[in-house]
């Protein structure tokens, strides 16, 4: 046997409604312990649990205690003892045990201990008695035969009768015959009365030995090893056993109370969590509708632009074919103005033609005038004679003149046409250089429009991606509002459930400390009894 050291030879008193429970697997390790268990013991809840429970046993205490205890309980019987247990550090206490075998399916799958105060008789009982077991001794008295309750009767009753028939006899000598035959009639009908009375109380104290048998435990608990004494420790067995329902129930109703007000705890902050989200899933649904009315703003813009892309780039052909048809009159201007220019450089050249004649012309006439002076002056030397060839002379010479004056005015215009058709030809190179660069500006514009017409049916496919993609959020807009709906509702019932919850919480809570009380009561009670 396991022996734990050290001991101070402390006791510790349990308390009057202490209710020290703890369970152990089949192997006797520990799988739970209550809080009154932990105080009392010293150890942690982590030092207990998953250690044998024999690290508890005190050495005062003797080993055929514990084997009868286990001999009980592997016939699946509950066990009532006086347990002498060590603390952590060496104290000790002394606990009234009641364990028994918790089954299902008829097998046992752990065994529960509920423990309670003895009184001081108790325990000095139990102090002597263990340590006679421990010393192998055992008392005079505890050796002698328990003789049934009707032989002590029958005895008692048969020596009240040879009794009062000694001093009969003693009185009258000459009946002792007839005295000692009704002594002996007397003793037997005794017996068959006695026999016949104390039957109920006989298979009362079988029926009491079913349910505790356990001669050492019945001396320390009731000091008597009679059939009263079974009876009345069946009576406290079946006590204990109630006892130790009440006493489980008691720790479940408080575990269930300090669960249950967690539970309020927790829920009341989820549903503090819930309205948050509640809350925030307005914002949501808010913001949701908001951006789905923008969306629907963005497809309209969209659709906006989609038309007047398509406008545009209607517009940008049309220019595009102004452009071309300008360009096409720019370039006949062009050929034109080529061919004016060459017409005039025609006439230019027909103009000096023409003053080389006029040269001519004009030589010819200051040849006539020169020959008129000359023929003038020869008819002035011949007189008379020559009067008419004079008049002839002057009218030559004045013609002369005057073809020499047309022939200046002539040249005068002639070069007045030769500089305006210079000029023509300069402004024709002028006009055929803007003409030219009229040109290329029509040439890079159509480029220009080619460029703007192809951004043009690029702004047109993207607003149709857009408008596409703003109905598609559209679409995916209109479902998560949908879904925030869903959710707020969700939330809404949650936040009316948790609030049940809540409340039904609460009432488990006032149910387990209403156990709680009742467990405390009937403690109580016991103690007080």
């Amino acid at each position: 046997m396991k022996i734990n050291l050290p001991v101070t030879g402390r006791n510790v008193d349990v308390a009057p409604d202490a209710n020290i429970l703890s369970t152990t697997d089949l192997t006797s390790a520990i799988t739970y312990a209550n809080d009154d268990f932990i105080k009392i013991s010293g150890y942690s809840r982590d030092e207990l649990l998953g250690t044998p429970h024999n690290l508890l046993r005190h050495p005062d205490m003797p080993a055929q205690a514990f084997a009868h205890m286990w001999q009980t309980l592997k016939r699946g019987r509950s066990w009532m003892g006086l347990v002498k247990n060590r603390c952590k550090n060496g104290d000790h206490y002394w606990v009234s045990a009641y364990v028994t075998p918790v089954t299902q399916n008829g097998a046992a799958v752990e065994f529960q201990s509920v423990r309670t105060r003895p009184d001081a008789r108790q325990i000095a009982a139990a102090e002597r008695a263990y340590a006679q077991l421990r010393g192998e001794r055992v008392s005079r008295w505890q050796r002698l035969p328990v003789s049934g309750l009707r032989a002590r009767i029958v005895v008692l009753t048969s020596s009240v009768l040879a009794a009062v028939l000694g001093i009969e006899a003693w009185l009258r000598p000459e009946s002792m015959g007839i005295e000692a035959a009704a002594l002996v009639a007397g003793s037997g009908a005794c017996a068959l009365g006695v026999g016949w009375l104390l039957r109920p109380l006989e298979r009362l104290t079988e029926r009491a030995k079913q349910i505790a048998d356990n001669p050492l435990s019945q001396g320390i608990y009731t000091g008597r090893r009679d059939q009263f004494g079974q009876i009345e420790f069946a009576l406290q067995m079946l006590e204990a056993q109630v006892g130790a329902v009440v006493g489980r129930i008691g720790d479940a109703s408080q575990r269930l109370a300090g669960h249950a007000a967690q539970l309020v705890d927790h829920l009341h902050s989820s549903h503090t969590s819930t309205l948050a989200q509640q809350a925030e899933t307005d914002q949501v649904a808010a913001a949701i509708h908001q951006m789905a009315a923008s969306v629907a703003e963005v497809a309209s813009h969209a659709q906006q632009a989609s038309v007047a892309a398509d406008m545009a780039g209607t517009e940008t052909r049309e220019g595009h074919l102004l452009v071309g048809e300008s360009r096409s009159a720019v370039l006949r201007l062009a050929e034109e103005l080529g061919r004016a220019t060459e017409v005039i450089h025609q006439l230019e050249g027909h103009s000096s033609e023409i003053s080389g004649v006029l040269e001519v012309i004009r030589s010819i006439a200051e040849q006539t005038n020169l020959l008129a002076l000359n023929a003038a002056i020869e008819a002035a030397r011949a007189g008379d004679a020559g009067r008419g060839f004079a008049v002839v002379a002057d009218e030559v010479r004045g013609l002369a003149q005057r073809t020499q004056q047309s022939t200046n005015e002539i040249q005068r215009m002639i070069s007045t046409l030769q500089n305006g058709a210079r000029d023509a030809v300069l402004v024709m190179q002028q006009s055929s250089e803007h003409v030219d660069n009229s040109v290329e500006q029509a040439k890079r514009a159509a480029q220009a429009l080619d460029g703007i017409s192809g951004r043009v049916e690029q702004i047109t496919e993207m607003s149709l991606q857009i408008a596409a993609a703003v109905e598609e959020q559209s679409a995916v807009s209109e479902d998560i509002n949908r879904n925030i709906v869903s959710i707020r509702t969700a939330c809404e019932l949650t936040v009316d459930e948790g609030r049940q919850s809540q409340l039904n919480s609460q009432d488990v809570a006032g149910l387990a400390g209403d156990l709680r009380s009742l467990a405390r009561e009937f403690w109580g009670r016991r103690q007080g009894s």
